[in-house]
């Protein structure tokens, strides 16, 4: 025969559960009291954090975009037709100041809450991060150092005629980027001795090479240089003068060639050819 339920034992049970439950959400109200003001504080210190890192990833952001805008100015001024920044590294450092300062924010925070498992981890991760943070920077420093190098190169080598300007340059920026990178690596702590002796031994062959080149370049520019300042002594605008099979009259000593106003317009003529060739000098009246 099917026993029978006893209806108080059910009720002592639902009783009994109900008392379970208000007891759990009771002690979960009291954690909660007891944590707020941990949590409010925490809070208020990542909203600060947040503030702060956001200001000074803008800064960040604003001072790299200036070096990126003077150096295209320098560009500009100089008359190259060298191309601008493809890539902007503003967004970067801004990134990298700004999840630098949050990761502080967010140690605190785990401190202040009392999680020690987040708070070792944020620890481990301090313990790197200056080396991570110098390498970043001197990786960015040596792009935006290559940049303005590879703009100095193409207006020196324009000035002095030399035609592989462009070529020279980009191996002076790769350089300059290479040395960048293997410095930047080695502050944030990974081995690369042999790889970095290699290409040490690489650079420097290529640098030799640019030296070499530039030097045979701007030899001529240099004996057109320094007869120019020769001839200043000998001669003044107004003057005529006989030259190459050239006769006229100077209207200008520049830098590095004479002027002369012939029959035929004006013969621009290179200084050095002053000392290779017998000139004739006749003052004016």
């Amino acid at each position: 025969m099917a026993q029978a339920i006893d209806p108080s034992s059910t009720v002592n049970e639902i009783f009994s559960l109900s008392e379970a439950i208000r007891d759990t959400m009771t002690q979960i109200a009291q954690q909660l009291v007891e944590y707020a003001p941990q949590f409010i504080g925490a809070a208020v210190l990542l909203l600060l954090g947040w503030a702060i890192a956001s200001a000074l990833g803008l800064s960040a952001q604003k001072l790299v975009h200036g070096l990126d805008s003077l150096f295209a100015r320098v560009e500009k001024s100089d008359g190259v037709s060298g191309e601008n920044f493809k890539r902007s590294y503003a967004r970067i450092a801004r990134k990298l100041v700004f999840w630098t300062v949050m990761l502080f924010f967010f140690a605190v925070a785990t401190n202040v809450l009392g999680w020690d498992l987040f708070a070792g981890w944020f620890h481990d991760i301090f313990t790197y991060l200056p080396g991570i943070i110098t390498g970043m920077i001197v990786i960015l420093g040596g792009f935006l150092l290559s940049n303005l190098a590879k703009s100095a190169i193409i207006s020196a080598a324009h000035r002095a005629g030399i035609q592989q300007s462009l070529v020279m340059a980009k191996v002076v920026q790769i350089a300059i980027i290479f040395s960048a990178v293997i410095i930047g690596v080695e502050q944030i702590g990974l081995n690369i001795g042999f790889l970095s002796n290699v290409i040490v031994v690489v650079i420097a062959i290529l640098l030799a090479g640019v030296v070499l080149a530039f030097s045979l370049g701007a030899r001529t520019l240099v004996a057109n240089i320094i007869a120019a300042q020769y001839i200043r002594r000998h001669c003044e605008p107004g003057d005529s003068l006989s030259i190459a099979d050239t006769e006229g009259e100077v209207i200008e000593i520049s830098q590095a060639s004479i002027v002369l106003e012939t029959e035929h317009g004006k013969s621009v003529i290179p200084a050095k050819l002053f000392h290779e060739q017998i000139t004739h000098i006749r003052p004016r009246q």
